[in-house]
């Protein structure tokens, strides 16, 4: 990617910023944004970007007479209430022109000099990667799954672009290590936790250790810590934040190449099947959605999934155009 677009991405991406806080933002333009940032990964990363100047301005903008001056014209026109002036003040400047290219040139002196890396596994059963940071912490990527990575004397920064990742964080006090995926970020010192990326919704699994999530962009002042065996969710459209207790192992079986369930409704279990083969498992009947898969079966194998779903639940398998459909037995 040229300078040109690089620039286009990051002027993008500070409109974006700016449209995002304003109260009139709506729903649409909410889905509208998430689409564009997931388009690929030069527009996740320019987001990323323009949000680490967006925390700098949080720093900055109160203390500089002329960017509270810039402010104030961008508040002149804008819906804002007065009342949130801190909080609105950094997409305030982002709404002005003129910050807009103060966007696009701080970003050009923050960029890290180490760089950013990006990893990606392979969309197939044995496409899973495991991969050690240069601070000993390691990484097990799921299939199908993208990460950047950026490790700087301040800070270990990684970003789950897509699917689902599995971080084992080495201890170093002087440099948190923050996963963002969605609008949540991770921050651990020294743990292991679990973070699930898929469409616009976002799991975070703790299984040692502690972990703090807070939330980004439209789940702004959200905030939790989480404890051993906690699942974190949470989701921009429908907005949602919950906390629940779960079974970490079966939530962490599939890097052991396992996939656990305990009384997961049919099309859950599915879905994660399906991550796996070749051969997708559809429902033919969504009235089967509901019913209560539990057992331990091996990931990548439609077959034995298929064999073990027959003698266990009332439904009946065909194999159509390389989909495998399962529909009610009385059918």
């Amino acid at each position: 990617m040229n300078s040109q677009q690089e620039r286009q991405l990051l002027d993008e991406s500070a409109h974006w910023a700016a449209r995002l806080a304003s109260p009139e933002c709506t729903a649409e333009e909410r889905k509208a944004f998430e689409s564009w940032r997931s388009r690929s990964p030069a527009h996740a990363r320019a987001w990323t970007m323009v949000d680490r100047v967006e925390q700098g301005f949080n720093q900055l903008a109160t203390d500089n007479a002329e960017l509270l001056a810039m402010a104030d014209a961008a508040f002149a026109d804008s819906a804002a209430p007065r009342r949130d002036y801190r909080r609105w003040l950094p997409m305030a400047l982002a709404a002005s022109v003129a910050a807009v290219g103060m966007f696009v040139t701080a970003v050009t002196v923050l960029r890290p000099s180490a760089g950013v890396s990006m990893y990606a596994s392979a969309d197939a059963a044995d496409g899973r990667r495991s991969l050690t940071l240069d601070d000993g912490s390691t990484i097990e990527l799921d299939v199908n799954s993208a990460i950047e990575v950026e490790m700087t004397a301040a800070e270990r920064r990684v970003v789950l672009l897509r699917g689902r990742a599995l971080f084992q964080v080495a201890h170093d006090s002087a440099r948190p290590f923050s996963v963002v995926a969605g609008a949540g970020r991770t921050v651990a010192l020294g743990t292991r936790f679990q973070v699930d990326h898929h469409n616009d919704s976002v799991a975070v699994t703790l299984t040692e250790g502690s972990v703090s999530v807070t939330g980004l962009g439209n789940l702004d002042g959200q905030a939790e810590l989480l404890q051993p065996g906690e699942q974190l969710s949470y989701a921009v459209e429908p907005r949602a934040w919950s906390k629940q207790v779960v079974d970490v192992q079966a939530v962490t079986g599939w890097e052991r190449g396992r996939l656990v369930f305990h009384g997961t409704p049919l099309s859950e279990a599915l879905a994660e099947v399906n991550r796996y083969v070749d051969r997708p498992i559809r429902l033919d009947d969504q009235s089967l959605a509901v019913l209560p898969v539990s057992g331990n079966f091996i990931a990548g194998d439609s077959d034995l999934v298929v064999s073990a779903l027959l003698q266990t639940l009332p439904i009946s398998a065909d194999e159509r155009g390389g989909e495998i459909l399962l529909r009610s037995r009385s059918n």
